[in-house]
């Protein structure tokens, strides 16, 4: 996706939508309590750093179809390529936005020290209290004094020493590993469904992970099934069609177009396939979600 972070908040002040907003360039940005509507599973593709404190009220958000339950204290974390949407907010929902580009991350020059990626994808959600949450508050207060300041010819890097000092000082508290002790098939289901994120579009057949994971496909669904509520299969079909669902509603591209990206053979088969999960075609899906 080509949107850059400096469009998409011009598109949001455009449109008339108030919240606090510190932005640099096409780098970093803040923004407090926006008042855009949140559609309930309406899946997106970010291709930023996005990370959401929230500071009222709750909801329930998904990041490749694992579900988490935010509420006041929440930092949640969603990185670039991965496909988020949010279930249900309550009214009194709040949060504040903390937006990243690759190239500014890229360049806090963290590296092998703190490794924020992998990190955050394995754990991409936490809970803050104390120490933590008023840390996390106070470097987003430093950050918006900070941006304002134009004529500072060193925000950049004030910034960039900023979030460094932030991850590298709290960064292990927000994400340290869980020492819950877990079950082989606990570990077995982790595993396959990092696995699917990762390879969902050149392999759709249960055996190629099995394979991987030296087990068999009957043991392997077992297990997955029990641990998880849903089938290997339904997994795999699940990033497929959550992919599909994401650029039928967020692309301007074909159908035929989707099918080839998503390694269907035709448009006819991928047709079918997502009739099959979803209940419609995507043209009456694409239809139906454009004219809501």
């Amino acid at each position: 996706m080509s949107t850059t972070l400096s469009d998409t908040l011009r598109t949001y002040v455009d449109a008339g939508h108030t919240g606090a907003i510190y932005c640099i360039g096409d780098d970093f940005g803040i923004i407090r309590n926006p008042s855009f509507a949140i559609l309930p599973n309406h899946p997106y593709r970010s291709p930023l750093v996005v990370a959401l404190y929230c500071t009222a009220g709750h909801a329930t958000g998904r990041i490749n179809a694992l579900t988490y339950d935010i509420r006041e204290g929440s930092y949640f974390v969603v990185l670039p390529g991965q496909i988020t949407e949010f279930v249900d907010t309550s009214t009194d929902f709040s949060a504040t936005y903390i937006i990243m580009s690759d190239d500014f991350t890229a360049g806090l020059g963290i590296g092998n020290t703190f490794d924020i990626a992998s990190i955050v994808a394995a754990s991409p959600h936490v809970h803050l209290e104390g120490r933590a949450r008023t840390s996390l508050e106070a470097y987003i207060a430093m950050c918006e004094s900070l941006i304002p300041i134009e004529s500072n010819p060193h925000r950049m890097e004030i910034l960039h020493l900023l979030t460094r000092a932030f991850f590298l000082g709290l960064g292990h508290f927000l994400h340290e590993p869980t020492t819950t002790t877990t079950t082989r098939q606990s570990e077995i289901t982790s595993s396959f469904i990092h696995l699917v994120e990762q390879s969902y579009v050149e392999h759709r057949d249960l055996a190629y992970y099995a394979d991987i994971l030296r087990l068999t496909p009957k043991y392997l669904s077992t297990v997955v099934k029990e641990t998880s509520g849903k089938s290997a299969t339904e997994w795999i079909e699940k990033y497929v069609t959550l992919d599909a669902i994401t650029q039928l509603t967020s692309t301007s591209k074909s159908i035929k177009q989707i099918a080839y990206d998503l390694n269907f053979p035709s448009q006819s088969f991928f047709g079918k396939y997502f009739a099959r999960i979803v209940g419609c075609s995507p043209a009456a899906y694409r239809e139906k979600e454009t004219t809501k």
